[in-house]
C-alpha cells in the first residue's frame, strides 16, 4: 500500500529568494529568526531584520556599481552571511558560498576562475584575505560582515568594514529609493549560484544552480518535514554547504522556526542545554557522536542491561499506544535539552540500529538523501513512515528511476529529473554533459534499488566500488556499515588493493578503533580484537565479500567540512 509523503501541513509558497525573505517577514515580523553569539555577546535577528538586511546590502551593490556581479560569501554561520547570499541573488548577481577551511591557494584559485568582484567574509577569514589580496586582482570589494574584524590594511581601499557598506546601503536604500531587491524580477532559470562540490574524489566541480533549483528544494524539504513556528533548531553544519543553507537557511525561517547558530563545537551540549532544541539538522558523524556519548554516560552507571530492558517494554508499550519514553529516558532527553522531537539526517548511510535506538529513546531520526547537484534534496523518510536502510521516498518535485545495466538486475544507478537539478557544472561542459543520460535525467552515481512502496535504498557508490578479479562488484559502504557496528571501531574504511603482479585484487579495511574502549591495551592486542571483530564478519558474508587484511590507524581519517571522509586519500 502506498502512502502519502506529504503530511498535511501547510507548506507557505514563494516565487525566488527575495519574494521568501519578504513573505517571512511579513508573517512574522518581530519574531526571532537567529540567535547567536558575536564575541560572547548573545544577539537576537528577526525576521524583519533579514529583510532591511537583504534591502540593505542589494541597495549598496547597486549604488556601488557591483549589482549582477559575481560575489563570494564566506567563513561562519552568521545572519549577514544569509543575507549577503540572498542580497546577491535578488540584483542579478551569481554567489558563490565558499568552504570556510580551504587553503589560501585554493581559495585565490577559485575566485579567478570566478571572476569574483565582491568577497563577504566573517572575522575568521581576516587572515586569508590579507594573505590572498595581492593575487585578487579582480576584488574589488572586500566586505568583513561580522563585528569582531577590525584588522584592516591601511593600504588598500578596497577594504570595509560592514557598518560603513550597510550605511551606504541603507541611505541609498532610505533616500535615494534605490530598492534593488523589491524592484527586480529575477530569471529563475538563470544561475544564481555556485557551489563548489565538497571534493572527496580529489576533484572539485562548480555546480550552476538557479532560483528556481533552490526555491524547488526548499519547498520540498517544508513539505516532507512538518516544521512548525515553535520549533527551534541549533545549527552546527557548514553553511556553505547546500544541504545546511537549503534545508536550514532557507527552509526553516520559511515554517518561522527560530534558530540558534552554534558558536563553537566545544560549545554544542552547553547551547542544546541553554536554546533546548525541539530538532535537528544533522550528518550521520554528529549523530554518531551523540549516540556514543549517550551510551557511554550509560555504561558508567552500569545500566546497560537496564536500559537495553526498559527499551524492549517501552517499545511493547508503544504498540499498544502508550508511550512513556520521555518519563523512562528522561535522562537522554535532558542531555539534549529536554525537548528534541526529531532529528533530520543526511549526507551519509545512518546505522539502522542506531536509528532504532533513537526511536526506542523517544526521538525520531528523519533519514534522508540529496546531492549537491540537485539542491540537494532528493528524498526523505516522512515523519510517520520510514524503513530502516533506506533514505525515504522521494520528495515531491523529483522524479527518480533505476537505471540498470542488465534487466534482472536487483540494484542500478540512481537517476534524478526535476525543477531541483544543476544548470550544469561551471566552465565544464565536457563534465555536464557527462553527468546526464541522453533523454536528461542526472546521473548520481549511486547504486540503489526502488520497493514497492517507492522507498530507496542506496546499496553503494559507482565510484567506490571493487572489482575482484572475478568480475565480482564490491561496495565498500556494505562492509563499512558491518564494521563500524561494533562499539570497538570509530571510522572505517575499505579498499581494493592489488597483489604485487597486479591480477588479483583483495579487500583490505583500513580501521581507526575507538582508543577509549581499549585502555591499557598494547597495539598488539587491539589489532587482535579488530582481527577478531573481522573474521566474525567474515563469517557471515560470501566467499568474494571477505575482508583479508586489517590496518589500524592511529589518528582520524581526513575528512571535509560536512565530515564525509577524504576517501581519494586513503589507499
Amino acid at each position: 500500500m502506498k502512502k502519502n509523503n506529504g503530511l498535511g501541513h501547510i507548506v507557505h509558497r514563494f516565487d525566488n529568494l527575495y519574494d521568501g525573505v519578504k513573505k517571512e517577514a511579513e508573517r512574522y515580523g518581530d519574531k526571532v529568526r537567529y540567535y547567536y553569539y558575536e564575541g560572547k555577546e548573545e544577539k537576537v535577528f528577526t525576521y524583519n531584520d533579514m529583510k532591511t538586511r537583504v534591502d540593505h546590502i542589494a541597495a549598496a551593490l547597486t549604488k556601488l556599481g557591483l549589482a549582477g556581479k559575481f560575489n563570494c560569501v564566506t567563513g561562519d554561520t552568521h545572519p549577514n552571511y544569509v543575507a549577503a547570499y540572498i542580497a546577491t541573488a535578488s540584483t542579478n548577481g551569481v554567489i558563490i558560498p565558499m568552504d570556510k577551511d580551504i587553503s589560501e591557494e585554493q581559495f585565490a584559485n577559485f575566485m579567478q576562475f570566478c571572476d569574483t568582484e565582491v568577497i563577504f567574509y566573517t572575522a575568521s577569514q581576516q587572515k586569508k584575505m590579507l594573505s590572498c589580496r595581492e593575487k585578487l586582482t579582480l576584488v574589488k570589494l572586500f566586505v568583513c560582515i561580522s563585528a569582531e574584524c577590525d584588522d584592516f590594511p591601511a593600504d588598500d581601499e578596497r577594504f570595509m568594514k560592514f557598518a560603513d557598506f550597510i550605511e551606504i546601503g541603507r541611505k541609498a536604500y532610505e533616500e535615494e529609493n534605490i530598492h534593488s531587491a523589491e524592484e527586480n524580477v529575477p530569471d529563475k532559470d538563470k544561475m544564481c549560484a555556485i557551489i563548489f562540490t565538497s571534493g572527496t574524489t580529489g576533484t572539485s566541480k562548480g555546480v550552476m544552480l538557479s532560483q528556481r533549483n533552490l526555491v524547488t528544494a526548499t519547498l520540498d524539504s517544508n513539505a516532507i518535514i512538518d516544521c512548525k513556528e515553535d520549533d527551534m533548531f541549533v545549527s552546527v553544519l557548514p553553511i556553505h554547504h547546500t544541504y545546511e543553507f537549503t534545508c536550514s537557511q532557507l527552509a526553516l525561517p520559511n515554517a518561522g522556526a527560530s534558530t540558534m547558530i552554534n558558536d563553537s563545537i566545544k560549545n554544542t551540549l552547553r547551547n542544546f542545554a541553554k536554546y533546548k532544541p525541539t530538532a535537528l539538522i544533522l550528518v550521520p558523524l554528529y549523530v554518531e557522536t551523540i549516540y556514543k556519548r549517550i551510551w557511554s554516560e550509560i555504561d558508567k552507571k552500569g545500566m546497560r542491561k537496564t536500559v537495553r530492558a526498559a527499551m524492549k517494554v517501552s517499545d511493547a508499550l508503544l504498540k499498544i499506544g502508550i508511550d512513556v519514553r520521555r518519563k523512562l529516558f528522561k535522562d537522554v532527553h535532558e542531555a539534549l535539552g529536554g525537548r528534541l522531537k526529531y532529528i533530520v539526517c543526511g549526507g551519509a548511510p545512518l546505522r539502522p540500529e542506531l536509528v532504532k535506538d533513537f526511536d526506542s529513546f523517544g526521538i525520531n531520526i528523519c533519514e534522508g538523501y540529496g546531492i549537491t547537484e540537485c539542491s540537494p534534496l532528493v528524498s526523505c523518510n516522512p515523519m510517520g513512515w520510514k524503513k530502516y536502510h533506506s533514505v525515504g521516498l522521494k520528495v515531491n518535485s523529483v522524479h527518480v528511476r533505476i537505471d540498470k545495466v542488465h534487466e534482472d538486475d536487483e540494484t542500478g544507478e540512481i537517476v534524478v529529473k526535476g525543477d531541483n537539478v544543476m544548470l550544469g557544472y561551471y566552465k565544464n561542459p565536457k563534465a555536464t554533459v557527462e553527468v546526464f543520460t541522453e533523454d536528461g535525467w542526472f546521473k548520481t552515481g549511486d547504486i540503489g534499488r526502488i520497493d514497492e512502496d517507492e522507498f530507496i535504498f542506496i546499496t553503494g557508490r559507482k565510484k567506490n566500488v571493487i572489482i575482484l578479479s572475478n568480475g565480482k562488484n564490491i561496495f565498500p559502504e556494505e562492509l563499512e556499515e558491518y564494521i563500524t557496528a561494533s562499539p570497538l571501531v570509530a571510522e572505517c574504511v575499505v579498499v581494493g588493493r592489488k597483489n604485487e603482479s597486479g591480477d588479483e585484487t583483495s579487500i583490505a579495511a583500513i580501521v581507526y578503533p575507538d582508543y577509549t574502549q581499549f585502555e591499557g591495551k598494547t597495539p598488539e592486542q587491539i589489532k587482535g580484537e579488530i582481527d577478531s571483530l573481522v573474521a566474525d564478519i567474515n563469517k557471515k558474508l560470501p566467499q568474494f565479500k571477505h575482508i583479508h587484511e586489517v590496518e589500524i590507524r592511529e589518528e582520524e581519517f581526513e575528512k571535509n567540512t560536512t565530515k564525509k571522509i577524504l576517501r581519494y586519500k586513503v589507499k
